[in-house]
């Protein structure tokens, strides 16, 4: 009896080492300074810097159950300070804060020649623009891939989520005020659901997407308006123009339902030298204000288009420039831009300021990255004027 059970004990053990080459795991220290001043450079503004500081500690792991399925998760800790003034004390905030970044189970289901991919869990969502929403969230998506179509359902709530690490556009009267000295505030609550369309190469090697995303609060832990619907539908066009030239056109119709629409449009175009990796892309974004019928554009996820004192969100304006980015050698990549901003909330239109920016990518070793980027905007009301310093380095284990 003994023997037997030190038999099944010794079985257990084996089968347990024979399954830890499909379970991984690893993790990061990493330190993030952004600083910032308004005020044009030279002047006495330069010198009131606001500041956001964070020491983190990630943590990852995944398993493997076998080739078609797998799960995996990651959480990190970070230690953030923030003030408006450096030279003022009392502006410095310090908080703890965890969370869970990403909880992810994936299935691929063969079905002849075409696949099926599930996704659930806290995972990462976006739409066709990009700009509309880009977050984590805790829901599904379902992708099926096919010959001459592929489509994608998904649907999400968000009210689980730390607000400290992501920022939701909320009705312009919102209740919702994110308390930045907690460690964990959730985020405003809503229920998303997207469907999107994708008919690769359907004609002259030129792909058409479409997509749809609805927006809608609902009760949660924190407090929003229940009757605040949103809808947008996308469409898409990419492919290549020629061996290295490509674009990517999205236009996105906005609507707060009982507030008229919106329009967010965006075109780039990108050309490959075949030297050094390098990459040049023309872009130009346009986001509606109220003029021409129209109303302001507004997205899920917030997202600043413009690095000035404002920080204005992607409405009511015209952003046009260049971004070349290069990687001279394996370890190094760098990329500059300039860009042009115009204003249109309402019917006038006007220069607003010009930005410009320099990034750069060092790999120090294989598990040592450090990264670093300026930029500076020169408003035309130089009260608006900023520059942005920042700069972190991970260091994964």
């Amino acid at each position: 009896m003994k023997l037997k059970k030190a038999e099944l004990f010794a079985a257990g053990i084996f089968c347990a080492l024979i399954n830890l080459h499909s379970f991984d795991f690893g993790g990061s220290i990493g330190t993030y300074t952004k600083l910032g001043t308004p005020g044009e450079p030279k002047s006495d503004e330069f010198k009131n810097f606001s500041i956001k500081q964070e020491e983190i500690l990630s943590l990852w792991f995944r398993h493997d159950f076998d080739t078609t399925s797998f799960i995996a998760a990651e959480a990190d800790t970070r230690i953030r300070t923030t003030a408006s003034n450096l030279e003022k004390s009392e502006t410095f905030n310090t908080v703890v804060i965890p969370d869970v970044k990403l909880l992810r189970f994936n299935k691929k289901i063969s079905a002849g020649k075409n696949q099926i991919i599930i996704n659930a869990g806290r995972i990462h969502f976006s739409d066709l623009s990009a700009t509309v929403l880009s977050q984590v969230a805790d829901g599904a998506a379902i992708s099926a891939d096919f010959k001459r179509l592929n489509v994608k359902l998904y649907g999400h709530y968000t009210g689980l989520l730390n607000a400290q690490n992501v920022t939701i556009l909320n009705k312009t009267a919102s209740s919702y005020i994110l308390d930045t000295k907690k460690s964990w505030y959730c985020a405003a609550p809503y229920v998303n659901a997207g469907a999107q369309l994708e008919f690769p190469y359907l004609f002259a090697n030129q792909t058409v997407s479409a997509e749809f995303l609805a927006s809608f609060a609902t009760e949660g832990i924190e407090k929003v308006e229940t009757d605040y619907k949103r809808m947008w539908a996308t469409i898409g066009l990419n492919g290549f123009l020629s061996r290295n030239l490509c674009y990517l056109l999205t236009s996105t119709i906005g609507s707060e339902c009982k507030n008229g629409i919106s329009n967010l449009t965006k075109l780039t175009f990108t050309f490959f030298p075949n030297f050094k990796n390098m990459a040049i892309s023309l872009s130009g974004i346009y986001a509606s204000g109220e003029h021409m019928g129209l109303k302001a554009f507004k997205g899920f996820t917030s997202s600043p288009a413009v690095a000035s004192v404002k920080e204005p969100e992607y409405s009511g304006l015209v952003k046009t420039g260049i971004n070349a980015s290069i990687k001279p050698i394996k370890s190094i990549y760098t990329a500059v831009n300039a860009n042009a901003v115009f204003s249109c909330p309402k019917e006038d239109f006007e220069y607003y300021g010009f930005e410009a920016g320099l990034s750069g990518n060092l790999q120090v070793l294989s598990d040592l990255n450090i990264n670093a980027s300026l930029t500076q905007f020169f408003a035309k009301d130089s009260s608006n004027s900023k520059a942005t310093m920042i700069v972190s380095a991970t260091l994964t284990f």
